[in-house]
């Protein structure tokens, strides 16, 4: 009689187990309205209710539907759950019922929350959508896709609906109807369909972890057993690629033969994503003793926002691992990624390298040439220059290096975020300049900005007395620069006695480099007989399409023609009255010509059509 009951009871078991009790519709003879429904988080956790439909037109002509009231003083995550196995049944996730949709009539626009869950509590994590209307019918839709592979998306027994997933809090009692609750077969994610470019540095220069382009070293494994993530081993065409999906976090360890990249500049890999929006990744370095957690462990982490659908070529300085203080032992590389559990990654091409020469400027800039007393100069070497306290701050965050260019004296600064100039001892009285200028050079900068600060009458810093102005150029890569911006547009620099500050940055920030000379405050020279040749020069034809000639009755040292943005488009020194430049490869617009003449620089604009 025993044996009797125990297979009964075993058939009953594998009828119910791993069967889906769908659609939940909540009518009598369907799935929902007998199910026993707990609340929770909700103030006194008022019962769900079955109740008359509230409107049944189309879109939701069903009868019944159930009723959620979410209280004032509930959590902004009340909800109501199924009992496990005996209600929704046991099912495993998969591409055939990956898209829950449920109908929601609610009084308050707010997320609505769904999640499934395991017998042990183990849940894929709630996806939330928003609905659009308010008091009337209206169906949502909860792609599960990216999560199938889980381990918590294997033996589901219960679901949870989050009615009003308030964040922001409610000012009374929510009411949501909420009905027709569907399984579906979901739209595969996208997948990439060409593989990442192939790296091309010299195999000298690299140390590779993945990467069909080189002998990659010994790595222990690419999934530890502490990892939240599927590991799958892809090919696209011939290339292998790494493929995590449900992924929360991944550790790849190298513990058995740890890495040396002391000699290494940079740390790269290619990542493809349809839905990570944030990726992380982690550097751990094992210390003296190699082991993890020995004590003298050290480890970094960045992150990077990817393009969704597109290899993404990450290519980062180890400098900026700035926790990473020793490099001789890399044990462990952890990767992680939002939506945690739900985001797939493929990964190609995971290495460290050394970096690429940089390209240097081999001619300084153009020595400017406007008569010494109408410049009020900082750093040049055609004039004599005022006193500077300091070209790199205690808190910058940039490595100063003074270099020479054949005779001429540059500043360069590398890894720049931004640094500070100061010039606090001996503050500068500008209200007499018309201009600030300097030459840059950049093989990477693209973004540069420039700031003046003003102490203000009581010449310190942060006595309430402050100006400033900062504007933001983006320079030519690999060449010259001429920055010229007029002082009368640095709108927030109302006081202009006491200069005290000069302040660079630059995107990327901690990565750029950039070359800079000739920095310097100037007027316009007065009109007087040393310039009377500024009211004679004629510039010609005005607007032109491929060439202007410049004459005048003194001879032309030189022509420097400036785009809006005061960087220079073209040089010449033709020491004769009359000069015919070819302007036909700039672009349409607006140029200002600078011809030097008797040492007096003259201005005309020009517009190129």
């Amino acid at each position: 009689m025993k044996k009797i009951v125990t297979t009964s009871l075993f058939i009953l078991m594998a009828s119910i187990g791993f069967s889906q009790n769908a659609p939940i519709n909540f009518e009598p003879g369907g799935q929902g309205a007998t199910w026993t429904w707990t609340t929770f988080e909700n103030d006194s956790n008022p019962v769900l209710e079955i109740v008359n439909n509230p409107s049944s037109a189309a879109p939701n002509t069903s009868s019944k539907v159930a009723k959620f009231t979410a209280k004032q003083a509930g959590r902004p995550w009340a909800g109501c759950e199924s009992q496990k196995v005996t209600d929704i049944g046991t099912f495993t996730l998969s591409a055939s019922n990956a898209i829950i949709k449920i109908m929601v009539y609610k009084s308050v626009i707010s997320d609505v929350g769904i999640k499934l869950i395991k017998s042990d509590n183990a849940s894929t994590g709630e996806i939330k959508v928003a609905n659009t209307k308010i008091n009337e019918w209206e169906e949502l839709t909860f792609n599960f896709s990216s999560v199938i592979g889980n381990p918590n998306t294997a033996d589901i027994t219960q679901i949870a609906i989050f009615p009003d997933f308030n964040l922001a809090g409610r000012t009374s009692n929510t009411i949501t109807y909420f009905d027709n609750i569907t399984f579906s077969a979901g739209t595969a994610l996208p997948e990439p369909t060409v593989g990442a470019t192939a790296p091309t540095k010299p195999a000298s220069d690299v140390i590779s972890l993945f990467s069909n382009a080189y002998t990659n070293v010994a790595i222990d494994t690419w999934r530890t057993g502490w990892s939240a993530a599927t590991l799958t081993d892809v090919k696209i065409g011939s290339d292998d690629i790494k493929k995590y999906s449900a992924l929360d976090f991944v550790g790849i360890e190298m513990i058995a033969s740890q890495i040396n990249i002391s000699a290494m500049d940079l740390f790269e890999l290619d990542v493809w994503s349809p839905n990570s929006t944030t990726f992380r990744f982690k550097l751990v370095d094992a210390g003296a003793d190699g082991k993890i957690g020995g004590g003298d462990d050290k480890e970094h982490e960045l992150t990077i926002t990817p393009t969704l659908n597109g290899w993404n070529h990450v290519s980062v300085p180890i400098a900026n691992f700035t926790g990473l203080t020793t490099k001789s032992n890399i044990a462990q590389l952890i990767f992680s990624s939002a939506p945690a559990g739900t985001s797939i990654v493929y990964l190609d091409n995971i290495m460290f390298s050394k970096a690429s020469v940089v390209l240097e400027p081999t001619v300084s800039a153009p020595a400017p040439t406007k008569l010494a007393k109408d410049v009020v100069s900082l750093f040049s070497n055609a004039y004599t220059n005022v006193t500077v306290d300091t070209w790199r701050t205690g808190w910058s965050a940039a490595t100063l290096t003074d270099i020479k260019i054949g005779s001429d004296d540059i500043k360069k600064y590398t890894a720049l975020d931004f640094v500070g100039v100061e010039m606090v001892a001996k503050q500068i009285n500008i209200t007499t300049m018309d201009s600030f200028e300097f030459d840059v050079w950049t093989p990477n900068s693209t973004t540069l900005k420039f700031k003046l600060v003003d102490f203000g009458a009581d010449g310190a810093f942060g006595g309430g007395d402050d100006k400033e102005h900062e504007t933001v150029i983006t320079p030519s890569l690999n060449g010259w620069n001429h920055i010229s911006a007029p002082i009368a547009g640095m709108t927030g620099l109302t006081t202009k006695s006491n200069i005290a500050q000069l302040v660079f940055a630059s995107v990327p920030a901690g990565t750029s480099i950039i070359y800079v000379d000739n920095v310097l405050f100037s007027k316009k020279p007065a009109i007087g007989i040393a310039n009377i040749a500024q009211e004679l020069i004629g510039v010609y034809p005005n607007p032109a399409s491929n060439s202007v000639t410049i004459n005048t009755i003194k001879d032309i040292q030189s022509v420097v023609i400036y785009n809006t943005l005061g960087q220079v488009v073209l040089t010449t020194s033709p020491n004769t009255n009359e000069v015919n430049i070819d302007i036909a490869s700039l672009p349409n617009g607006f140029y200002t010509v600078k011809a030097t003449i008797n040492g007096v620089d003259t201005f005309k604009k020009i517009i190129k059509e």
